[in-house]
């Protein structure tokens, strides 16, 4: 399942070593985020599907987007596979490779739409068992549009060390821990940023 759905360029033992390298050091903490990561073909089935899902509204004082059930048990084949892959082993090995993160045994995952307005305040994701969270990127904006993914480093948040715009097929991942400190900015335009994601977890 993995050759049908993830770039081989990313199944290569020396990409997969230079990423993992490349994630431990990056700032403000452990993170990655990797273009054309996926099948486009695949992909672009899995964002019509995935719109077909049935959104909720949540907005509270320090959030507003819209997002799905737990997509595990969607009745839609595609977002089914998507999940399969996303939960298997040899996905999850391929993560721990990715990120020297160990002893990964799961996985869940939300699709989330944020329309004009939508904004998700800083927070830094710790919940017991959460090791990394990702990010499958369904849509295309500019950093006029807002929507960007921002790290913040924990000594000096008052301005973010890293964005990350939402390009169609990219994967963000990070390491979750205390130093994790992130928001989603607001959407400024009409555009619609969609993405799936959640959490790897383990012990």
């Amino acid at each position: 399942m993995l050759k049908t759905w993830i770039n081989p360029k990313y199944l290569d033992e020396n990409e997969i070593k230079k990423i993992r390298e490349n994630f431990k050091k990056a700032k403000p903490y452990p993170n990655f985020v990797l273009h054309d990561f996926f099948n486009k073909s695949k992909l672009l089935g899995l964002k019509k599907t995935v719109l077909m899902e049935r959104f909720e509204k949540q907005d509270k004082d320090l959030f507003s987007f819209s997002q799905t059930k737990e997509l595990s048990h969607s009745k839609n084949k595609i977002v089914q596979e998507f999940f399969s892959l996303l939960s298997s082993n040899v996905f999850l090995s391929l993560i721990e490779n990715l990120t020297g993160q160990k002893n990964l045994a799961n996985a869940d995952m939300h699709a989330h739409l944020y329309t004009q307005g939508d904004y998700l305040l800083f927070h830094d994701d710790v919940v017991e068992g959460r090791k990394i969270a990702y990010i499958a990127y369904l849509s295309d904006l500019k950093p006029i549009d807002g929507g960007s993914l921002r790290m913040f480093n924990i000594k000096a948040p008052l301005q973010p060390a890293k964005k990350i715009t939402p390009r169609f097929n990219s994967f963000a991942c990070f390491k979750v821990s205390g130093e994790s400190l992130h928001d989603v900015e607001e959407a400024k335009s009409n555009k619609k940023r969609l993405t799936v994601g959640g959490w790897f977890n383990g012990d």
